[in-house]
């Protein structure tokens, strides 16, 4: 097995030959294929760094982040209640297609924000 050596990094006080505390006063980062998020959807990682193939990370993000942007807009709207009767007409609910059209806007602002994150934090593939 191949063993790649150590770059010499003087005065960056992380490489070490024998490894000891003083690297986490550096800190250290979270390197992530996909987000865990906060209920506000911003992330919850240290100084993240999206890895692996960028396509993925970005539909990984949108659709994270849709989910979450248009299950808040229901949530908001309907404070959470339900119909016990599941009582209802066939037309279209005024309510409901207003609630449709703030998730899609919501859909749309959270792919927004997806695309600047992965864009801004995407290093590659990891390698």
């Amino acid at each position: 097995m191949a063993i790649t050596p150590k770059k010499e990094t003087p005065d960056s006080g992380v490489l070490q030959d024998k490894p000891t505390a003083k690297a986490a006063d550096h800190g250290d980062h979270d390197r992530i294929v996909m987000a865990s998020r906060k209920p506000d959807g911003s992330m919850d990682q240290s100084s993240p760094e999206f890895i692996g193939d960028k396509d993925v990370a970005l539909g990984a993000a949108k659709e994270q982040l849709a989910q979450q942007a248009a299950s808040a807009v229901d949530v908001a709207a309907r404070g959470v209640a339900t119909n016990p009767d599941g009582v209802g007409g066939s037309e279209p609910d005024a309510e409901v297609k207003k609630l449709k059209d703030a998730q899609e806007e919501a859909v749309k602002a959270a792919e927004s924000q997806a695309e600047r994150e992965v864009n801004s934090l995407h290093k590659g593939l990891g390698d």
